[in-house]
């Protein structure tokens, strides 16, 4: 090769860093382009909305005392403090509106899930068992939801509710024995310390609620990644 035909070191190095820069805008997009469908709904019926975890907690006790979940649930920068949580807007509203009858201001809050941002490429690499993660705690959810209905009209008992409870907490081990080190695991515990809250003493429909309503806010509020 002539002298006037040779690649100087010094345009090589440009090109590989260029090239290295492409790579990593690629990179970059296609993390922050990769999005995990899973589309569920929730109708909480909530006493009250703050705009910081401080006031909304110290009404939460109030609802809890009521014989509501009083678990607070954060939406759009403001904290909700739920009561119950439905899977039917109708009945969701008839219970908004059986409140107010008896003079306790509450309203509807519909929340829905669509997609989930994959926010890096572990994320993106283990999407199926994130999505399968999704599914179960809707199932786990959904368990406590029924409980809490049985529990109501006397169709359960005590030792009916604990078994639910445990079923729902061995779920959650299973679930985390699957997700060590990612960002289920902090949730996954959190709930599960929720299981143990919900079976001590003796169990009301107002505990299987509030581990409902914080099996969805984990569903609601994850980050993938």
């Amino acid at each position: 090769m002539s002298k006037s035909n040779r690649i100087s070191p010094f345009f090589i190095s440009v090109l590989s860093a260029v090239g290295f820069t492409v790579a990593v805008c690629i990179f970059a997009f296609s993390c922050q382009g990769a999005k995990l469908k899973f589309k569920t709904c929730f109708y909480f019926v909530c006493y009250a909305m703050e705009d910081n975890s401080i006031s909304a907690g110290s009404i939460s006790s109030a609802v809890s005392a009521y014989g509501g979940a009083g678990y607070i649930i954060e939406h759009g920068g403001k904290y909700y403090i739920t009561v119950s949580c439905y899977y039917e807007e109708k009945d969701a509203e008839n219970v908004c509106r059986e409140l107010k009858d008896r003079n306790l201001s509450c309203s509807v809050l519909k929340i829905e899930t669509e997609e989930y941002r994959l926010k890096t490429s572990y994320a993106k690499k283990h999407a199926e068992l994130y999505r399968g993660n999704l599914n179960t705690l809707n199932s786990l959810a959904r368990l406590a939801y029924d409980c809490a209905n049985a529990l109501d009209t006397g169709a359960y008992n005590q030792s009916n509710a604990k078994s639910v409870i445990s079923d729902i907490k061995s779920g959650l081990k299973s679930l985390l024995s699957a997700n060590e080190n990612n960002c289920f695991t902090v949730e996954l515990k959190r709930l599960i310390a929720e299981c143990d809250d919900a079976a001590g003493g003796i169990i009301y429909s107002k505990d299987l609620r509030k581990l409902q309503i914080a099996t969805a806010d984990t569903i609601i509020n994850i980050e993938l990644f």
